[in-house]
């Protein structure tokens, strides 16, 4: 089979194409390969979110550059980057939390009533070191009772 035929198309169109890109200016054709390549990147976080709907933007990148780059890098490299992803992701958890305790006018003392906890002390430590599974959870049921959370169907 010929080439053109391959991809349905005829030998014409094609230098045709080709003649339009060759006279672009070299900010348009990078732009094109910008966009190219960010269209990519964005599918597969769209994709990844659609099974981890409240992800961070962190962990979404992460999962993009584990699945497609993580071959391209040393052991060493590859656990700098990992590590310093996981410390952007825990930051963004830490402000999700924030803007939840704020929105709701909740104090940790608000808190460790909810939970039964006799110490806000106890409470404000365990969420300043790792956010806590159950803390991530009351952000999900939070932002998805608030309409801030983007379903995975984008409406």
């Amino acid at each position: 089979m010929d080439y053109f035929e391959l991809i349905n198309s005829s030998r014409e169109a094609e230098l045709v194409y080709a003649n339009w890109y060759y006279q672009l200016p070299n900010e348009r054709k990078a732009q094109i390969m910008g966009d190219t390549f960010e269209f990519g990147v964005n599918a597969v976080m769209h994709n990844y979110r659609k099974e981890h709907p409240f992800c961070t933007e962190a962990e979404a990148l992460l999962f993009y550059m584990e699945q497609n780059l993580k071959p391209h890098f040393s052991e060493h490299t590859w656990a700098f980057v990992r590590k310093t992803m996981e410390e952007k992701a825990e930051q963004e958890w830490k402000k999700r939390f924030k803007a939840m305790k704020d929105d709701l006018d909740w104090s940790y003392t608000d808190m460790a009533n909810i939970m039964n906890s006799d110490s806000a002390d106890a409470v404000k430590s365990s969420v300043s070191r790792k956010l806590p599974g159950f803390a991530k959870l009351a952000i999900g049921v939070y932002e998805s009772m608030q309409g801030k959370h983007k379903s995975s169907t984008g409406e």
